[in-house]
Order: structure tokens, then sequence, then C-alpha cells
């Protein structure tokens, strides 16, 4: 009996990453590319501004209410959907975790089961002082 091989299709939940051990919440500034729009690998995807707990030891923040900056580049190829809910330098500040889109096939149209977080590298994004 021949069996018919089937690829599995695979959506990356793009969180709020922690970007440090003590990180609790960020601020989207910028989301860098629009929705449906497909991404390559080290694209910059999104800016986000950081809670201060970023950095765990206040003697190495700027400021006490210091909130870093940060760049985030995705590791995964695919089609960018951002939620609709979630804003764009809207003031709100999200926990470290929450869903904010996902990364797809570019011909996926209908939602896969086999569903897996993102993988991001992140930079600070700040101006010299």
């Amino acid at each position: 009996m021949i069996r018919p091989t089937t690829t599995l299709l695979l959506r990356k939940l793009i969180t709020l990453p922690p970007l440090s051990p003590t990180h609790t919440s960020s601020r989207i500034l910028r989301r860098l590319v629009p929705t449906s729009s497909h991404v390559i690998e080290y694209q910059p995807i999104l800016i986000l501004q950081c809670s201060p707990d970023l950095i765990a030891d206040p003697a190495m923040r700027k400021s006490d209410g210091h909130e870093p900056r940060m760049l985030l580049e995705s590791l995964e190829e695919g089609k960018v959907v951002w939620r609709e809910d979630v804003g764009e330098d809207d003031g709100q500040w999200y926990d470290v975790g929450m869903v904010i889109g996902e990364i797809v096939e570019d011909d996926e149209e209908e939602e896969s089961e086999d569903v897996e977080e993102w993988t991001w590298q992140a930079y600070l994004d700040e101006p010299d002082e």
C-alpha cells in the first residue's frame, strides 16, 4: 500500500519575549513590517520599549525609571500576521509571553494545528550618550 506524503505546516507564535530573566513587560513602539508581509531570517520586525526590570541591577540602569529600547529580529521565515487588538505605539504595556502575532507559511490558508513559539534575537536600540 502506498501512503501519500504530507507536509505539516507550522505556525510560529510571535510573543513578547523575555529579554532577560527579570524582564516582565514591554510596549510596542513600532512594527517594522506590516501584516501579511513576508519576512526572512534576521529581518528586524519590532522595536520595543521594555520595563526597567529588564536590567536587574538598578546600579546598571541609566536612571531608576530607565526603560530600554530593544530591536527584535525574526529568525523565522514566512508571512507575518499581527493581532489586530494589540496596538502599535498605543502606550499599552503587555506582559512578557503575550501573543502579539504569528508567522505562517505564505500559502497557508487554514490554521495549522502544529504551533510553536518563534525564535528571535534582540539588540539594544538606544542612542549613545
